[in-house]
């Protein structure tokens, strides 16, 4: 959650600062571990209105032309002013203006990075372990590697669904043709003249009547399903349904936690690469996970995690990855080489995931165009067999 925070510091300064966290009470007790005090809080994103992030494509852009100037042995203030008002995302040049300015008065990269409030939670600790480790030029390749892998894996998933959901698109648009143009104008033609129809012909064409006369309704309902869908992908209790109704769906829900395996084992892997802390980076993983699912599982890890308990262990009794994972795990706690196994656990699962996903839209496709051939045939029956009826009645 986002919030914006009124606050006074220790010399009796008042400033106003942006801030993510779980909830209020949480950021309370951070701004107050700090020195300051919190003298008000501010939630500024909802459920339907959440604060826009910078676009993948630009910052993975700034950070390839940032890392070079780095690597140049170019200071980073320095190297942040040559890249101000460089890009064609105005949202980014806008951030990064706010940055270069907080970065002047003294304030570390990752603390302006917070403040402008744009850039990725992921991101932002991953600077924070570069800066705490002097490695940041490493840290910002690592993410950049992430970065470009999740693309290319994120474009093969919707270049295999494009097809189902095109299938799907051209159904339901076929039958609001059929049901709102077609079926009454058969209705009146068979209104006009003496014609026996059978009974699955009259009830189609007494739904065809009924559908044709509440346009309205149609409307209300379309506009009841994109509120519904928007409920679904911005608040957390939508997401939580959605997750629990993928999770139900026979090939679908295993593609779906091999997924969210893949993205838990890569993000830790490279928080952990960069120098990050295991509970710090269990902390982040969970605050950007998409999947609620995991969040509520990784609130009870990192507890454990925290406690003592090895992660390997607090993983296996949480049940949220593969047991396979969870081996792999162990194996790089004891090799002491835990972020180079995970990288080969999410290696595995973005195969699987490929194959999976292939496998699935291969089926779909077929299944989706005999289902649409069945439907099509049988109203076409349905309207066309009392016209055939009736002319052998005739001769």
């Amino acid at each position: 959650m986002r919030f914006t925070v009124r606050l006074t510091q220790s010399n009796g300064e008042v400033l106003v600062r942006d801030f993510e966290a779980e909830n209020a009470e949480a950021l309370r007790a951070r701004v107050l571990g700090e020195g300051s005090f919190p003298l008000e809080i501010t939630r500024t994103d909802t459920a339907f209105r959440s604060r826009a992030q910078l676009k993948t494509e630009s910052l993975v852009l700034f950070n390839q032309e940032l890392l070079a100037l780095l690597k140049a042995g170019i200071p980073l203030l320095q190297s942040l002013e040559l890249l101000v008002g460089h890009g064609k995302d105005p949202q980014l040049r806008r951030a990064l203006t706010q940055v270069v300015d907080l970065v002047r008065e003294g304030m570390s990269f990752s603390d302006a990075l917070e403040q402008a409030g744009s850039f990725p939670p992921v991101y932002r600790s991953n600077v924070v372990a570069g800066e705490r480790s002097g490695t940041l030029p490493d840290v910002l390749g690592r993410w950049l590697s992430f970065q470009k892998f999740a693309q290319v894996s994120r474009r093969r998933i919707l270049e295999a669904l494009f097809y189902p959901a095109f299938l799907v698109l051209v159904l339901v648009l076929a039958l609001g043709v059929i049901f709102n143009v077609v079926l009454p104008r058969f209705a009146e033609f068979y209104a006009g003249g003496n014609v026996e129809m059978p009974m699955f012909t009259q009830v189609l064409l007494g739904i065809g009547k009924v559908v044709n006369s509440t346009l309205w309704l149609q409307g209300l309902v379309l506009v009841g399903l994109a509120v519904l869908a928007r409920w679904m992908v911005a608040s957390e209790a939508g997401r939580k349904m959605g997750e629990r109704l993928l999770l139900t769906l026979p090939k679908i829900g295993t593609l779906y936690r091999m997924y969210h395996s893949s993205v838990f084992s890569r993000t830790l892997g490279v928080l952990l690469s960069g120098g990050l802390p295991a509970v710090q980076a269990l902390e982040v993983v969970q605050r950007t996970s998409p999947s609620e699912r995991m969040k509520a599982g990784l609130l009870t890890v990192t507890d454990k995690v925290r406690a003592g308990s090895s992660l390997h262990l607090a993983l296996e009794q949480a049940k949220l990855l593969d047991p396979l994972a969870v081996e792999m795990v162990r194996v790089g706690e004891q090799s002491s080489a835990l972020p180079e196994m995970l990288d080969h656990v999410a290696d595995f699962f973005d195969q699987e995931v490929e194959k999976a996903t292939t496998a699935v839209t291969s089926l779909i496709g077929p299944v989706l165009i005999l289902f649409m051939g069945v439907v099509v045939l049988t109203l076409l029956l349905a309207i066309y067999v009392p016209l055939f009826n009736a002319s052998s009645a005739v001769k």
